[in-house]
């Protein structure tokens, strides 16, 4: 009898890959003593572009590999995934894939004011991978002669149309949507160019016969209905689908890839948000994901009161990575460095970095910068996630999940967390957990489909606790007392710990490790109960142990070059490095 031949399982295991630009990952999940677990995980290159251009050869590939570690027979001789899992072990249940290796949507945005509607339009484009390539507005003073000839040069996808409030002023509207009808009636081809009007409600009608007959046409709710209100939601929806067919099912083999599973393709930044949503519905709180990527960089965060996702195609630490230099000027990336560096330096390696990025640092002074550049990345997309989402902090954490080749394969985790921290500055008391294996996107996948199965390959270790973080919010001059810890734990006993302001301190507490703290913060500072208010808390450890960060929030870096690069060292000493 052949391994296709046998009889099928009676438990349910689980294929998912997750096919970025670059790589392509399989994660394989299966029971192990009854509970769902990650069994084995493989990467290969992305097989999109030539020679293969085809992206299941990838998927095949890693599927290769996997058999070669396990033992268990996956493809059949012609290539194809043998489904159901088989008695003898060959095989596997389901499939599913996660996609970011198809391009970013080009965008081109039109709106009124920059700060209203063309704002709240680029809110609702950072929910996709899409890249904003031009953008109208009332403050570009543009002729129509040159707006059109912008659309002819861009050679948008999509343009996003939105302005006006919900009854407000129709005249400035209905010059850009006849602008856009006579740019997108000289663009037009083979494929006529996507419209999506998320503007005045009152100018539906009137922009619709002005635009149905020259475009792929669609109206979603006005993004900006008053100038105090923002909704997106049928926007964000509209432009998911709109990614899912003009992207992912135009790319080679995706055919060949949905002909393995019923289940529909997800982009990998829905399926990583799946994730952070899945996570905060746990543990009842809000839970923050990174997701630093090498062509893109995804911000999520959930919990009780909201969902977000931010996604930049536009930064990451691979080709995109000069245009962190739009965002921040290089004397900022020099204050962040423990060792001196010139603007020069910097801008060297930011420009071999985008050409090779897959380069690893060489030297010290090249790790310290590459893990600057992590920071400076995170901290741009933290600050216009809280500006797009009219926050002025982070609410306290539950947990913080990290990803991305820079950040997890850190020489020492506690340069991830240093990372992270200053790059977010968050408050309170939560835990760090990373993705060493690559799998937060699988793991979004199967929560929408096996809850249950993504619970149990937690608790199996899928992914890597780094330990938890007590960062009170507040300041007080250096040496002042900020916080005093009573750490209680089986194998440590009973330890008093007095924490004074400015202090970054690491307490051993092995992985699994429990710990009961009874924190009393000074009357100036606060963990998250209000000033000078302490609780008991259990706390586990990690791969770093407990880490208390009394720096302060803001942090605050000296002006003198000498003692700030100190400071710095002293930091990264402090975590470990």
């Amino acid at each position: 009898m052949s391994e296709i031949d046998s009889a099928p399982t009676d438990h349910s295991s689980f294929l998912v890959a997750d096919c970025g630009k670059s790589v392509t990952t399989v994660a394989l999940f299966d029971a192990v003593d009854g509970m769902c677990r990650l069994v084995a995980r493989a990467a290969a290159p992305t097989t999109v572009g030539a020679p293969w251009s085809n992206i299941i050869v990838g998927i095949q590939q890693a599927l290769k590999q996997i058999s070669e570690v396990t033992g268990r027979i996956l493809l059949s001789e012609h290539g194809e995934l043998i489904m159901p899992a088989r008695t003898t072990g060959a095989g596997v249940d389901h499939f599913g894939a996660t996609i970011s290796a198809a391009p970013p949507l080009r965008t081109v945005i039109a709106g009124l004011l920059q700060d209203v509607s063309v704002a709240s339009a680029r809110h609702a484009l950072h929910t996709i991978y899409a890249d904003e390539i031009h953008t109208f507005s009332l403050a570009d003073n543009l002729t129509e002669q040159e707006r059109i000839n912008a659309l002819l040069e861009a050679k948008p996808e999509l343009i996003l149309l939105t302005g006006g409030t919900d009854g407000g002023d129709r005249g400035r509207l209905r010059e850009l949507a006849e602008t856009i009808e006579v740019g997108i009636n000289l663009l037009n081809g083979s494929q006529k160019t996507h419209v999506v009007f998320a503007g005045n409600r009152a100018m539906r009608e009137e922009v619709t016969k002005l635009l149905e007959k020259s475009a792929a046409y669609q109206v979603a709710d006005n993004v900006r209905p008053t100038l105090e209100t923002e909704q997106l939601a049928t926007t964000i929806d509209i432009l998911g689908d709109l990614y899912q067919s003009l992207k992912i099912e135009n790319l080679p083999g995706v055919d060949d890839v949905k002909a393995w599973s019923p289940y529909p393709l997800l982009p990998t930044a829905r399926a990583f948000s799946g994730i952070i949503d899945y996570f905060a519905a746990l543990y009842e709180g809000n839970v923050v994901g990174l997701d630093l990527g090498s062509d893109s960089l995804s911000y999520a965060i959930s919990g009780p009161q909201q969902q977000r996702l931010l996604v930049r195609t536009d930064l990451g630490v691979g080709a995109p990575l000069p245009n962190l230099l739009n965002e921040v000027e290089p004397g900022e990336i020099v204050k962040w460095m423990p060792v001196e560096i010139t603007s020069s330096q910097v801008y060297s390696f930011i420009q071999d970095k985008a050409l090779h990025p897959y380069t690893v640092p060489m030297t010290e002074k090249e790790l310290y910068l590459e893990q600057t550049l992590a920071r400076l990345l995170l901290r741009t997309v933290h600050n216009e996630a809280l500006v797009s989402w009219h926050w002025p902090a982070l609410p306290p954490l539950e947990m913080l999940l990290v990803r991305g080749t820079t950040l997890v394969n850190a020489p020492r985790p506690g340069q991830t967390v240093l990372t992270v921290l200053d790059a977010l500055q968050p408050t309170g008391i939560f835990s760090v957990a990373i993705d060493k294996y690559g799998v937060l996107p699988a793991l979004g996948w199967l929560a929408l489909h096996e809850p249950l199965a993504t619970v149990q390959a937690l608790e199996g270790g899928a992914l890597v606790d780094l330990g938890w973080v007590i960062a009170p919010a507040g300041q007080a001059e250096p040496g002042k007392l900020a916080l005093k810890i009573v750490v209680d734990s089986e194998r440590k006993g009973n330890l008093e710990l007095d924490v004074t302001s400015g202090e970054l301190e690491v307490l051993p507490l092995a992985p699994g490790e429990e710990a009961q703290l009874t924190l009393k913060p000074a009357r100036n500072f606060d963990i998250g109960f209000g000033p000078g208010h302490g609780k008991k808390v259990t706390v586990y450890g990690g791969d770093v142990g407990l880490i208390i960060d009394a720096r302060g929030r803001p942090l605050q870096l000296p002006q003198d070059e000498t003692a700030r690069r100190s400071l710095l060292r002293q930091w990264h000493w402090d975590m470990g490095g």
